[in-house]
């Protein structure tokens, strides 16, 4: 069983990663994903995040018709959004590039793994 807080660390990696390179596309699939193990891990201030930056960028995707990362994750089409975006990079693979870029996973620090995320993706901390 894969741990959803691990994935969403990786996928909010990948996704600034890719902020930086200017693939923008890359950056939406990976926002995406973050924002669904996000909700998956208990992280729904992580989600959100994922979900404004994803509208800031792209303000006609499908998430937009949904109020919430957590209530789009029940609608049957969203759903098949994420199991497409799944295929194209699942959690292995997405370990895998972080490796490629020797880039381990982010290291522990005193600050939760969601306050952390919420840090890389530039949100401020709702517990500041």
């Amino acid at each position: 069983m894969r741990d959803h807080e691990t994935a969403m660390q990786i996928y909010v990696q990948l996704a600034v990663i890719s902020d930086h390179k200017q693939q923008p596309q890359v950056r939406d699939r990976f926002l995406l994903l973050a924002g669904v193990e996000a909700c998956r891990a208990g992280w729904p201030e992580v989600a959100a995040s994922c979900r404004q930056r994803l509208l800031a960028a792209n303000p006609s995707h499908q998430v937009k018709r949904h109020p919430t990362m957590a209530v789009a994750l029940r609608n049957e089409d969203f759903q098949q959004l994420v199991v497409h975006w799944e295929r194209y990079c699942p959690f292995e693979k997405a370990e895998a590039l972080l490796r490629q870029l020797n880039l381990p996973p982010a290291e522990p620090t005193e600050d939760s793994v969601g306050d952390q995320m919420l840090r890389m993706l530039g949100a401020p901390n709702p517990g500041s």
